[in-house]
This record gives structure tokens, sequence and C-alpha cells, in this order.
């Protein structure tokens, strides 16, 4: 079953990858529409995480916000699929990073760092497209998919430019792995953690809010400066990437002030453009663990 999966997602692959951009708009319009008023895919998710994170905004402002987020998600959902066959100089093209010299003097002194995104813009091609702005090997995270054999097709494609792959679980051991060469380690650090205990609690757009404790703990272990980067949609289809210091000594913070430089960072990137973050997720499902509520 793995393999027919895989069969059908390879054509689509292929299909999607032949398009000219103007059909995968048209295409993506004819989504947005199915999406919203034919499927109501996570319609109610999208608006009451809208509402709570923006209480000052009325209810026409939060309706035209959620209407903003399912046009570019509909976009990032064919954007991903057409990158993973794009043409090196095209995705270039269109995924611009403003300041990668940011990493030189780290290379220079064969120094690694930790860099830290989320599920904002298209964060699909900075996957594919970073290996070709640094020296520094790139190591990106990921969650694993149920489906083996879909999960080895799509990762050789991320894999087309030198960007290195980790299961998430694994980033330790990728770490100790490429200890002694430079490198990059990139999280995609906005996912809501499975283990609630463990995770970093932090206000953040109004609500308390769990992140994973790994980007924290792994940094103050290994003492690698914490980057954040940005992505900024500059028109359809065109992105334009900034990186910014998050922190240059770990080992000197204490436990989760990296978890909350970073929710800061990402709040204040949300608030320039709202729609372009993953609203569709389930980021408020779980309140914090008797264990975990300040004292």
């Amino acid at each position: 079953m793995d393999r027919i999966g895989t069969f059908f997602i390879r054509i689509l692959v292929k299909l999607v990858g032949q398009l000219p951009f103007w059909l995968l708009w048209l295409l993506s319009d004819l989504s947005c529409f199915l999406l919203l008023n034919m499927f109501g895919y996570r319609k109610k998710i999208v608006a009451d995480n809208l509402k709570n994170s923006f209480p000052e905004r009325n209810k026409a402002e939060i309706k035209a916000l959620s209407s903003q987020f399912f046009r570019h998600f509909s976009d990032i959902l064919l954007e991903s699929v057409k990158g993973l066959t794009m043409p090196k100089a095209e995705l270039q093209q269109r995924f611009v990073y403003r300041n990668p010299e940011i990493f030189q003097p780290l290379y220079e002194k064969k120094q690694s760092a930790i860099l830290l995104g989320s599920h904002y813009g298209n964060w699909e091609w900075g996957v594919l497209s970073f290996s070709l702005s640094v020296q520094h090997i790139v190591v990106g995270t990921y969650k694993p998919l149920k489906n083996i054999v879909l999960e080895e097709y799509l990762n050789s494609l991320r894999k087309r430019w030198g960007t290195s792959l980790a299961d998430m679980a694994h980033t330790g051991r990728a770490i100790v792995n490429y200890k002694n060469q430079p490198s990059i380690f990139v999280l995609i650090a906005d996912q809501t953690p499975s283990d609630m205990r463990n995770a970093h609690w932090t206000d953040f757009l109004h609500q308390d809010t769990p992140f994973l404790h790994g980007m924290d703990k792994l940094a103050r272990k290994t003492g690698y400066p914490v980057f954040y980067f940005e992505i900024e949609r500059m028109k359809r289809g065109f992105y334009e990437v900034t990186f910014s210091l998050l922190c240059e000594a770990p080992k000197n913070l204490p436990e989760g002030e990296i978890t909350r430089r970073y929710a800061a960072k990402l709040e204040a990137t949300i608030r320039r453009s709202p729609a372009n973050w993953l609203w569709s997720h389930r980021r408020w499902k779980r309140k914090r663990p008797a264990a975990n509520l300040p004292a």
C-alpha cells in the first residue's frame, strides 16, 4: 500500500512540476475556493486560532484574515510540490537570502550553529535552497512520515542541492555525527510538543503555549550560537529570507530563555503579516500540566 501511494505522489510531483506558475495560481484559487466553501477544511480551527490570537480585531477583520490565510495556504501546498523539481536557478530567483554572510565568520572559525524557523511563508523552499547560500553543511530536521517509502522519495528530492536530513528525534545524534564539520542545524521549532511535561511554556499570541524543549537543550549543551530566520512574501511565488542572531552564548542563559526569545521573535513576525503562518495547526489543543503551573 505504501508503494502504491508513493507511485501516485510521484506522478503528482511530476505533473505539478511541469505547470507554469500562471496555471499553478489558477489551481490554487480553485483549491482555496474548495477548502473554504465546500470542504470547510479546519475552518473553525483557523477562525478560533485567529480570534484568540488577535482579540483586538473584530469579526470582519478575523474573517478577512481567515480568507487571506486560505489563499496563502493553497499557494504553499502547490508551491511546495512544484519546488521539489524546480530548477536551481529558478529556485534561487524566487527564494532570495538577504544576508547569508552572517554565517561566514563562523565558518572561517569552523564553528557550527543552530538555526530556528517556523511554519511561516514557504518553509519548504527554504529546506531545498538554504544549502546553496552558505558554506556550512546544512542539516535539516524533520518529523518522519508513517509511509517510509514516500519519506525516502521526498527526502531524496529535498536533498538535491546538498541539504542533509535528520529525524528530529535523533537531532542529538546528528550533532555528534557532524561534530568536526562546521554545520548549521535547522529546526522548525513551532510544532506542538508531544511531551507536555518537558515542554517549555510561555505567553505567545495572548495564550499559554507549549514549545519544544529540544532547541533550548541542544543549544545550551553544545554552546552553538542560535539564529532565527524570517521569510517575507514579496509577491505571489517570491520570497526573501532574513537571518538574525538570537543568542551568541547559549551556555550563559538559564533554561527556557532561548525558547522565550524565539517565541517573541516569531510573534513579531506573525504580527507583521498574520496570514502567512500555519493557522490550521491545532497549536493550542492542550493545556499546561499541573506540574508545570507557575508557583
